[in-house]
């Protein structure tokens, strides 16, 4: 058999297993935080009318570890028969040397995974929390695993790994804002990095993100508004954590190119990662620590603007698709046409962030309006004011 046929069955069975899997686990995880109690309460912040249960992440967690864990044993124990090209002989030689980095990453993603669930459950402290994120990175980190554009610049490449990871953590974090945000982002970035590992002949890096993008997949009915269950901070750190991981084990240099570029990571996550420092950014503007929660998340600003919450989490399900394209379009073309993309990149981000300026300056100006109106007691007329 045709060793792209049988590329395309292991993708496709790694994808279908994952998401069956997460799909009718997730039932379960549903009756289990009924009965006892891992359920978000709507109090403070939160605008759900009754509780929901947050043990979503446990199912992609379980769902994906599974997957791929079985994957492992069978290839270890068949893989000579399933040799028919260098690319497959690429997986099976891949996953029997990656076992001790596989088994260190599914420890690091155990340990983000456990940290959200005492997170979601007793409400940890932002330093208890960060601290668990630091934790799990240096079990990254300890594996060897760099970002490989920056291997070679020693100590400034570990920190720029450090830091990049925690960034990406946190992302995902952030993005949790909406029914669906985040799985549904996350989603379509593996999907875009899965076509991306393949251009790049990265089979093993493609299976591993077929297997995660189909827990992702097989969990997202569950959580698409109006949300059965909360990915809570267990899946959502977990979700950023493997991505982060993924970011890692890829090597960003096309076969017909002679240069790497560091804009495929950034424009896959550049949701995620816009809306981390845009939030940032305003809450320290407005002398609100960093960590503080609050309801000015990229969503949520969308929602300011007149968007139903569904049409919010829709509208960033294409900005991260078209941006995913843009990352695809940099494994096809020379080093200048890579700066372009990046150039093009900061233009839409550029374009989003001046209509969502405007968009706030536009509502500020009609609560004004609303407030002057409301001590005269009269109506409401925006066309005389504007």
């Amino acid at each position: 058999m045709n060793e792209i046929i049988i590329l395309a069955i292991f993708n496709i069975a790694a994808f279908g297993a994952a998401a069956l899997l997460a799909y009718f686990f997730t039932f379960f995880l549903i009756n289990l935080s009924h009965r006892f109690n891992f359920l978000d309460y709507p109090v403070g912040r939160k605008i759900h009318k009754k509780p929901i249960p947050f043990l979503g992440g446990m199912g992609i967690f379980m769902s994906f570890w599974f997957v791929v864990l079985a994957g492992m044993v069978v290839v270890s124990v068949f893989g000579k028969s399933f040799v028919v090209g260098p690319s497959i002989q690429n997986i099976v030689n891949g996953m029997i040397t990656l076992i001790p980095k596989v088994t260190g990453i599914f420890l690091g993603g155990l340990l983000i995974n456990l940290i959200g669930l005492l997170d979601d459950k007793f409400n940890l402290s932002p330093g208890r929390k960060f601290l668990g994120q630091i934790t799990a990175t240096f079990i990254l980190m300890g594996l060897g695993l760099t970002i490989n554009l920056f291997s070679q610049l020693g100590p400034i490449g570990y920190l720029i790994t450090f830091i990049w990871i925690l960034l990406i953590i946190n992302a995902f974090n952030f993005i949790d804002s909406l029914d669906g945000h985040c799985v549904g982002v996350a989603f379509i970035s593996s999907v875009m990095f899965f076509w991306i590992t393949q251009i790049l002949d990265q089979p093993l890096v493609g299976l591993f993100l077929a297997t995660f993008a189909g827990a992702l997949l097989g969990f997202f009915p569950h959580n698409f508004k109006p949300a059965k269950i909360f990915l809570g901070d267990n899946g959502s750190l977990f979700i950023g954590y493997m991505m982060a991981a993924f970011t890692l084990l890829c090597h960003y240099q096309a076969p017909h190119t002679n240069y790497v570029t560091i804009f495929i990571p950034i424009l896959i996550f550049g949701v995620p990662i816009y809306d981390t420092i845009s939030v940032i950014l305003v809450r320290l503007v407005r002398g609100i620590a960093p960590w503080e929660g609050d309801r000015n998340h990229f969503a949520h600003r969308l929602v300011k603007m007149g968007m139903s919450e569904r049409v919010a989490v829709i509208f960033s399900y294409f900005i991260t698709f078209t941006i995913g394209h843009i990352a695809i379009l940099t494994t096809q073309v020379n080093l200048f046409g890579a700066v372009l993309v990046g150039i093009i990149f900061m233009s839409v981000i550029g374009v989003i962030a001046f209509l969502e300026f405007y968009a706030a300056q536009r509502i500020r100006v009609i609560e004004k309006i609303a407030k002057k109106r409301a001590r005269r007691g009269g109506g409401m007329d925006f066309d005389n004011e504007f």
